[in-house]
């Protein structure tokens, strides 16, 4: 496996402002389409993106590995930047790129370090990957491997014992404000994942006057009937923000939803009450304006850092440890690509299995008369899922094998264990 040819360029909180990551960040609906158009423009073979509030960072599998500025160049001219943020981006290959994902992935590169969901965003940027068709073998074998070391250093440091999240750092913000929370009427806008781990914060700690206000309404009656909360329709939640204490809102807007004109009004209808005022979006979803209005409190994701991270002493001595977990982890990855072979027998296993797939499939289609499309692909799924789960194991312990013990003995074990077609001079059978 050659890993020059694999290459990151990106861009995190650690140097670019929140207003550049919010104009580079991109919906989950423009990635692959993205990254389909650089298989024609940059050489590109496949790709992860990985967009998340605090950083974006595209995972390139390339055919030359020296047309990595042209991935910047792809990325600014996709977005709507105002101004050239090309100074923020960076550029990893090699060990530098391993160790950085699997930092990443673990939570040592987070703006909370250690907070636990940016493990949850790697894997839905692989996954969608995947699914898409822009995963090829070495970033899927790479982005495995993240995972195991990500697991690797929670379960033996402890490092997420105490979980520190955006959203987990907006509650403890409203926690250091408000006296008694149970009191306060909370008002939530958005119901994506940002607003149920709010939602499970304020439940547990005995709020019961929650609202949530979403633009898909369906979706917010079912956050509602997980939590107990109070719905209101989208176009009247800037009546809601009247009887509001806190405000945290996490849409997916791609422009300010709350702006200074509107709360204006509203304060003057609060009679000026103090309000608290959370944007954990990017885009961000509140006007920046509206925190010089009196009596407003307004908070952003940058300023989370300062008030979240009350754990901050031990989890730096316990990433202290990950670290050297994660550099051990690299150093074993490193012996392991350098077996070329490998990675060959395990791309002929998965397309082997995935013609056998197939085969089968289109025979039961056949077999089984008119389904509608929609029946069709869940079958598609279901198969494939039984083939992925069915090879995982055997393809684990053969990396596993070949960096702790005889490689060629557990590569030819494997080979006789999957005979394959090439090597046989016959097809079919099961994987």
């Amino acid at each position: 496996m050659a890993l020059n040819e694999i290459v990151l360029v990106g861009l995190n909180h650690k140097a670019a402002p929140v207003d550049v990551r919010e104009c580079v960040a991109f919906p989950a609906e423009e990635k692959i389409p993205f990254l389909r158009g650089l298989k024609e423009t940059a050489g590109l073979r496949g790709g992860v993106l990985l967009s998340t509030c605090n950083r974006v960072e595209l995972y390139a599998d390339l055919e030359d590995g020296d047309r990595a500025p042209e991935l910047v160049d792809a990325l600014l001219a996709s977005r709507r930047v105002p101004r050239n943020p090309r100074e923020y981006f960076y550029t990893r290959r090699g060990d530098d790129l391993i160790r950085h994902l699997f930092g990443v992935a673990a939570g040592l590169d987070s703006m909370i370090l250690g907070e636990p969901q940016i493990f949850g965003q790697v894997k839905d940027a692989y996954f969608l990957a995947r699914d898409g068709g822009t995963l090829t073998t070495r970033l899927n074998l790479l982005f495995q491997k993240a995972f195991h070391v990500a697991k690797k250093v929670r379960t033996e440091t402890g490092i997420g014992e105490r979980p520190v999240t955006v959203s987990y750092a907006a509650f403890n913000l409203a926690r250091s404000i408000f006296e008694d929370l149970t009191t306060k009427r909370i008002l939530l806008l958005g119901a994506g994942e940002m607003s149920r781990i709010l939602a499970t914060h304020f439940y547990e700690s005995g709020v019961r006057k929650v609202t949530v206000a979403n633009r898909t309404h369906e979706n917010a009656l079912a956050f509602a009937r997980a939590f107990g909360a109070e719905v209101v329709p989208w176009e009247s939640f800037p009546r809601a923000l009247v009887t509001s204490d806190i405000v945290i809102s996490s849409t997916g807007a791609p422009a300010h939803i709350v702006h200074r004109a509107m709360m204006e009004t509203v304060m003057k209808l609060r009679r000026n009450a103090s309000l608290l005022l959370v944007d954990i979006a990017v885009p961000r979803d509140i006007e920046a304006a509206v925190g010089g209005i009196d009596g407003i409190y307004l908070y952003n994701v940058d300023d989370l850092q300062e008030v979240a991270d009350e754990g901050l002493a031990e989890r730096q001595k316990k990433a202290r440890h990950a670290q050297v977990l994660v550099d051990g982890e690299v150093e074993l990855y490193g012996r392991y690509i350098e077996h070329q072979e490998l990675s060959g027998l395990i791309e002929g296993l998965v397309t082997w299995a995935g013609a056998i797939q197939d085969a089968e499939v289109s025979e039961a289609l056949r077999k089984m008369g008119d389904l509608s499309p929609k029946q069709e692909e869940q079958l598609r799924k279901a198969v494939h899922r039984v083939t992925h789960k069915l090879l995982h194991s055997p393809i684990t312990q053969l990396k596993r094998l070949v960096v702790e013990e005889d490689a060629d003995t557990a590569i030819a074990v494997f080979r006789d264990l999957f005979p394959m077609p090439a090597e046989r001079g016959d097809e079919g059978g099961e994987p």
